[in-house]
């Protein structure tokens, strides 16, 4: 049984009591990845049991019905006190079923946002995650979607934990095709979770991907939040954390595989002597006096480690540094994610450019001059005008992202066209980077983005990363999701272009003229693309992470579709092709078959 999914592919919808032979259907708890889950009661026991019924759309779709059966075979071999059992599994006419044990409690989730518990709880609940992850691994199999909506409590068995839905996992040691459901360059999973290996290939992510989400659970139970980009320790972020816990975390968070625990029972290994007295039961809540002598503890315990750390700190100078250098480990975040992150309320920003909106021609919208003032909506970072070019200056301090929306309603059509002339540099080099460098390594490369944002977290992203980095296209849009690796780049500036035509093929490219040519392979989005798959009208966006980005000629512009009139007018309306934006005149468009992708493509 698993929480509400926001991405779920189900409709919600009314069943019969007795749609399953033997079981009675009580109400909707939820929805997953693949079906619906029901309160039911078994009536030859009169026990309460969890029914995950596959959606009968989905149930003719022979890979869904194969990945449903996946999961009903994962848990079937599955016997541990902190994962859900499964109970029966069948099938009806219209659909697919599995009976699962009810478990009648909060998940992790609800817990995380529930006021902070005591630092003991929270290992007492990453071990015995790790207990069920370690029994999976060792039972020769790999969950791919941890996180903490799929981890619930029981709280009838004493507040245990239970890992459950198991609908991506994959097996270590069977290679046959009952289970080679996973497709060699497609991540699956969710993405905020997701080890880098497996937002490439899923096919090649082992259980060390299992262990970079057990990572980042551990750090958002301890925090509060995922962490992100250059995040601080935990116990810098929470006083009174254990500091070999930072050193835990960070060595499940390496970006390599081989870089982090070889199995969970490595982790379990370092993470076991924290907790000295172990039990599976939750904290007796302690008196007063207790509390008063725990607090004069950990006070004698910071005093000595304090003066043990003056003691040595001239001689471990260089060790520090190093020591540094590796507990400030980087998070590979992508950067459509970063992006669309909340970074607080927008500023509304007149900016000068102009505005297109004549009667049954395409609607254009381009920045840096022109005599009207549409109005801009930044995050994050502040964005400045100069020269004609917008601009975000390289900033000190937490907010390292910024974000520009180009707010103009109607904009809404079959065909789109956007295009822009970036670049993005590195912060100069001072004293005070340099010595910053030599502590905590050199900062991350800075990266410039052209999105089409639409409602609910859904992009496109074409990102240029600096001269000679790969150019990257992202995109979101519920469940069609991916990324796609291009050529190098050129040196800076750059112009970028994302193009749909008619029948909603999506072309990213870079360069003008006779020098441009795809990024990637092209992005199909269907007819009627703006609704179904942006959610919305999409609207156009420059993004920012970290140095300094601008960004010149930037220019949108949409085709409406033809009204009605005579065959000929609407033809010879479908025939146009949009102007280019913001150029003195227009230039005619060449059409490049695109190139095989270097990268990795993801659906």
């Amino acid at each position: 049984m698993s929480a509400l999914d926001a991405t779920s592919t189900t409709i919600n919808r009314t069943h019969a009591p007795d749609l399953i032979p033997g079981y009675r259907l009580e109400k909707l708890v939820g929805t997953g990845g693949m079906g619906e889950v029901h309160k039911a009661t078994q009536l030859s026991l009169g026990r309460t049991v969890a029914i995950k019924l596959l959606s009968p759309q989905l149930a003719q779709d022979e890979s869904f019905v194969a990945r449903f059966q996946k999961e009903a075979a994962a848990l079937a071999t599955l016997h541990h006190p902190h994962i859900v059992s499964i109970v029966d599994k069948g099938s009806t006419p219209t659909t697919y079923y599995l009976v699962m044990e009810f478990v009648d409690g909060p998940s992790l989730r609800e817990r995380i946002r529930q006021p902070p518990a005591d630092a003991f709880e929270h290992l007492r609940i990453m071990m015995q995650i790790c207990r069920a992850i370690e029994y999976a691994h060792h039972r020769g199999v790999i969950h791919r979607d941890l996180k903490p909506e799929n981890i619930l409590f029981d709280m009838q068995a004493g507040d245990l934990p239970k890992v459950t839905d198991f609908g991506l996992a994959s097996f270590l040691e069977d290679t046959s095709a009952r289970f080679a459901l996973t497709s060699t360059h497609v991540a699956m999973g969710t993405l905020s979770y997701m080890a880098p290996e497996q937002r490439v290939d899923a096919k090649s992510a082992d259980a060390r991907a299992d262990i970079f989400a057990l990572g980042l659970i551990f750090y958002e139970l301890l925090v509060g939040e995922l962490p992100a980009g250059h995040y601080d320790p935990p116990s810098r972020r929470k006083p009174g954390l254990d500091p070999r816990l930072d050193g835990i975390i960070a060595h499940c968070l390496k970006q390599l595989p081989a870089d982090r625990y070889a199995s969970v029972t490595a982790l379990m290994r370092d993470l076991e002597p924290l907790i000295p007295h172990y039990t599976t039961l939750s904290p007796t809540k302690l008196s007063r006096t207790e509390r008063l002598k725990q607090s004069l503890a950990r006070v004698m315990r910071t005093c000595l480690q304090v003066t043990a750390a003056l003691l040595v700190v001239a001689a471990v100078g260089v060790l520090g540094a190093a020591w540094l250098r590796n507990s400030e480990q980087r998070v590979p975040v992508t950067p459509g994610t970063a992006l669309t992150a909340d970074l607080g309320p927008p500023s509304v920003q007149p900016l000068a450019g102009r505005l297109s909106s004549v009667e049954g021609e395409p609607r254009k919208v381009t920045l840096g001059e022109g005599p009207d003032k549409p109005s801009l909506l930044v995050s994050g970072r502040p964005l400045v005008l100069e020269d004609r070019k917008l601009v975000f200056p390289a900033v000190e301090g937490q907010s390292r992202v910024g974000l520009m929306r180009v707010d103009v309603p109607n904009m809404r059509g079959d065909q789109a066209r956007f295009v822009a002339r970036v670049n993005a540099r590195g912060p100069e080099l001072t004293f005070g980077t340099r010595l910053k460098s030599l502590f905590y390594g050199p900062p991350p490369p800075p990266e410039t983005a052209l999105l089409l944002l639409g409602s609910t977290g859904r992009y496109v992203a074409l990102v240029y990363s600096g001269q000679g980095a790969p150019l990257r296209l992202e995109w979101n849009l519920g469940e069609k999701r991916g990324t796609m690796i291009g050529p190098d780049s050129p040196e800076g500036p750059v112009e970028l272009e994302l193009d749909v035509d008619e029948e909603g093929v999506l072309i990213a490219s870079v360069g003008t003229k006779e020098d441009r040519r795809p990024v990637a392979e092209p992005l199909h989005l269907g007819p009627n693309w703006q609704d179904k798959r942006f959610g919305d009208e999409p609207v156009p966006a420059l993004g920012c992470i970290e140095g300094m980005c601008q960004a010149e000629n930037f220019g949108y512009t949409v085709r409406p579709v033809p009204r009605s009139g005579p065959p000929g007018a609407i033809v010879e309306a479908a025939r146009q092709e949009a102007p280019r934006v913001a150029a003195p005149a227009p230039a005619k468009k060449t059409v490049h078959k695109p190139a095989p992708s270097r990268g990795k493509r993801s659906k």
